[in-house]
């Protein structure tokens, strides 16, 4: 019993580090060519934000999630609605996702806004 009660305090503290460290001004690059931008804000398993494009235009994000180390939203790309997941590393933040049929990566290190 004290076994599962360890368990799952450090499962409950993990996701609240991870919840605090997600919460901030994100930013990266995809291909070595596009500048993304992410403003995120988590409440529990609740993640919510602003996505702000290349190009400069600005959507919020829908459907997010928390859950541990990982994340995952929707925002539009291109005029597709595109599902976007994440991963908290030790270097910052990955995130994965398709456009157009091409699998993308992106490397966001957490900054500090202008």
């Amino acid at each position: 019993m004290k076994s599962l009660f360890f368990a799952l305090v450090t499962v409950l503290s993990i996701t609240v580090a991870f919840a605090q460290d997600i919460t901030g001004h994100w930013n990266g690059r995809v291909m070595d060519q596009y500048e993304i931008n992410y403003d995120f804000k988590s409440g529990g398993n609740i993640l919510s934000g602003k996505d702000t494009h290349f190009d400069g235009t600005v959507d919020s994000i829908t459907n997010g999630k928390i859950d541990a180390d990982s994340i995952s939203f929707d925002v539009p790309i291109q005029g597709q609605m595109t599902h976007i997941t994440g991963k908290l590393t030790e270097n910052g933040l990955t995130l994965k996702f398709s456009v157009q049929g091409y699998d993308l990566t992106a490397d966001l290190k957490k900054t500090v806004t202008k």
